[in-house]
């Protein structure tokens, strides 16, 4: 018997970029149709504001790995479903933000997230 996945969670992205920041140890990779930056033992997340500007840096040590550069403004929809490229007992959620014109919307920005929105029992806000 096939168990249906729960439903995808939409919010806005300030939402999301709030609730981000509170969890940047659950970033397993995150990226734009451009490019895509890994989670690792050794790196750590920084995410910051510049310029009506949402900057996430993968940083080794002191030394920058990776930048992605989000214009929130242009997100239209940010939505949160089970990540169904992974395994099911994994736990892994892809967020998708989407933005362009409505009756074409696209995949801006994704994020692949140790956990969903909701509240994990026993999250602490460190890797999975």
């Amino acid at each position: 018997m096939d168990l249906l996945a729960p439903p995808a969670r939409t919010l806005n992205f300030d939402a999301f970029w709030r609730w981000l920041q509170e969890h940047t140890n659950c970033i397993l990779r995150c990226g734009s149709p451009d490019m895509t930056l890994f989670d690792h033992d050794d790196f750590h997340w920084m995410l910051m504001e510049e310029e009506r500007q949402h900057v996430l840096q993968l940083i080794k040590g002191k030394s920058l790995v990776g930048e992605m550069v989000m214009v929130g403004r242009e997100v239209s929809e940010v939505s949160v479903s089970p990540d169904p490229d992974a395994d099911p007992q994994a736990g892994h959620f892809l967020v998708e933000l989407m933005g362009g014109p409505k009756e074409d919307p696209q995949v801006m920005y994704h994020f692949v997230m140790a956990h969903g929105i909701e509240p994990a029992a026993g999250h602490q806000g460190f890797k999975h």
